[in-house]
């Protein structure tokens, strides 16, 4: 949106609540405002990147997500200006995930959240074929990397215990930007973490997930405390047993992903990106612990 085009909904924006709105965020997908108690995010009427949901669809689709994973209760309602797409929630009274705040209630939090996630049943199973396709994508784009390369070579051999896992109901991008935690002295009844961005929520593996909060999320405390939490979360699965062990393709994976992810659309950032996932994506792969 240009900027007229964002002083002009944001002046609709104010009329109807009654309250001034300041920016919070500007994402990916979408343009977010708020006041003390309400958040307001707006998608553009096109998408932002390809194949991405855009306008009024974008915003009752992750209404729809939020609802369907619980959190209905947050949400206030979804609606069409001109052309964007308007949804609005209760904002929640806590500040993006930070080490320093991460406290073993707000763990406990994201075990009894992902887990009740999860084990929401989708239709459909884990496709051998995607797999195979992203393992060549992410060979492909670091071709030039001899650990890259050894990787994918090793993740090639597990395909075949991933694929055919039944799908499950998914957040599919977990990083500490949409896990919020929430703040001293807020009302105790509010969950002590809490995701957002639930536009891109969709059927696929648990272990993905878990992956990606591991890599995204979990990483930020330091390696040991990210496995620490990592098991604690996954311990309090039923299917414990069978999520772990698909955890050691899953995380390597992603490390990959967010490397192919550098080199295509930030390339100024790939070297630093080698250099930071690399080693942990050898080191969770080869010293793969037993959970």
């Amino acid at each position: 949106m240009v900027r007229a085009a964002v002083t002009d909904l944001l002046h609709q924006l104010e009329q109807r609540f009654g309250h001034p709105l300041r920016p919070l965020t500007q994402g990916s997908e979408a343009r977010t405002f708020g006041t003390d108690g309400l958040v307001c995010k707006v998608y553009g009427p096109t998408p932002s990147w390809p194949n991405q949901p855009a306008g009024p669809f974008a915003a009752h689709l992750e209404a729809a997500n939020m609802s369907k994973a619980g959190l209905g209760a947050w949400v206030v309602e979804a609606f069409e200006l001109e052309g964007n797409g308007v949804l609005v929630t209760r904002r929640f009274p806590g500040q993006n995930f930070a080490p320093e705040r991460f406290t073993p209630e707000a763990l406990e939090s994201l075990r009894d959240f992902f887990r009740q996630l999860h084990q929401i049943p989708e239709m459909g199973v884990v496709s051998q074929q995607r797999l195979e396709a992203r393992l060549e994508q992410f060979g492909g784009t670091l071709h030039d990397l001899e650990d890259a390369q050894r990787l994918v070579g090793w993740l090639r051999g597990h395909v075949e215990e991933v694929a055919g896992t039944p799908q499950a109901f998914c957040h599919r991008d977990p990083h500490a930007g949409n896990v919020l935690l929430r703040d001293p002295g807020a009302d105790a009844g509010v969950p002590a973490a809490f995701l957002v961005d639930w536009v891109r929520a969709c059927p696929d593996d648990p272990a993905r997930d878990l992956a990606i909060l591991k890599t995204g999320t979990l990483d930020l405390l330091g390696e040991p405390q990210a496995l620490f939490a990592l098991r604690s979360i996954v311990r309090g699965y039923p299917d414990a047993p069978t999520l772990w062990p698909r955890l050691r393709f899953w995380v390597p994976l992603t490390y990959l992903h967010d490397m192919h992810w550098f080199r295509a659309n930030e390339p100024q950032g790939f070297e630093s990106a080698v250099t930071e996932k690399m080693p942990k994506a050898l080191r969770f792969y080869q010293e793969f612990p037993e959970l």
